[in-house]
């Protein structure tokens, strides 16, 4: 039940996230938000690694799979979000779930019940459905990488996560927290580099219009946060289980957009919201 709790309090603050990011005035580059996300990181997970305890020993095994995570799980996100129509990559980022519970039974031989599997599913088509546009642009459709890059970093993130539980089995999760903490910072600089980004230029334009650009910092501290919870969660139960409910962050924003930015529901939204809810509550319920 832990797993499930903290896999909750993972979506609450990943939406948070994305709302906050909604709501700012100007955006960041995707390597400049990785890069605050990467510093969030050190400020946040090492000390709380440290004082739960580490496993020094286990950071050579932990490592390969850290940067591994940090790449596929996060960076990989970051780009794909930048990429076109923002409810298409939404959707089909969405979908992870599905990639997560193929490789857990694949790679780490994770068998749910009939029961959890039914509200697993009904937890994954709700998400979906609650992504779902009224209307498609479909010149937006015809660009490149609007539809390859959110599918590649769906299935990237579902394969990573796998691959983190296994570690995580073994070594522990805050074990695992600190060494991604210190991996996360070469990735981002190296995505820096990539995209060609010079970060002190960028910080000190952050710094000199603040209120324009404090919601897309406060957006890169609640996904580490949220993040955080995420990898907890995924220690104390399945990846199978805790992966569905991660991603119900996207039926969060929805509501929060309905509740502080003053944005529409559909009637579909709604269906979605509730089969979200009923699925969260029934797998609690088979834990």
């Amino acid at each position: 039940m832990s797993g499930v709790i903290a896999a909750i309090y993972s979506s609450f603050f990943l939406a948070l996230s994305v709302a906050s990011l909604k709501k700012s005035y100007r955006e960041i580059a995707p390597s400049v938000g990785f890069f605050f996300d990467a510093l969030f990181g050190l400020v946040l997970w090492i000390p709380l690694a440290l004082f739960f305890g580490i496993t020094t020993s286990s950071f050579g095994d932990v490592f390969l799979y850290a940067v591994l995570s940090a790449v596929l799980s996060e960076a990989l996100y970051f780009y794909a979000l930048s990429k076109g129509q923002l409810t298409i990559t939404a959707i089909l980022i969405g979908s992870y779930p599905i990639y997560t519970i193929l490789f857990s039974f694949l790679i780490n031989h994770e068998i749910v019940t009939f029961s959890q599997g039914v509200f697993i599913g009904i937890t994954i088509f709700g998400t979906l459905i609650s992504y779902l546009p009224s209307k498609l642009n479909r010149k937006e459709l015809r660009k490149s990488g609007v539809l390859i890059w959110p599918v590649i970093a769906a299935i990237a993130i579902g394969l990573s996560d796998t691959l983190s539980k296994k570690i995580i089995n073994k070594t522990g999760d805050f074990t695992f927290l600190f060494v991604l903490a210190i991996a996360q910072i070469p990735v981002a600089l190296i995505y820096l580099k990539l995209e060609k980004q010079h970060i002190v230029e960028e910080i000190q334009t952050i710094k000199t219009n603040i209120h324009d650009y404090k919601n897309a910092v406060t957006g890169s501290l609640f996904n580490i946060i949220g993040t955080g919870l995420l990898w907890i969660s995924y220690s104390k139960t399945l990846a199978s289980i805790a992966s569905p409910i991660t991603a119900t962050s996207g039926v969060l924003v929805i509501i929060f957009s309905f509740l502080f930015l003053d944005e529409k529901i559909s009637w579909r939204q709604v269906l979605g919201i509730l089969l979200v809810f009923s699925g969260i509550i029934g797998i609690a319920t088979q834990i």
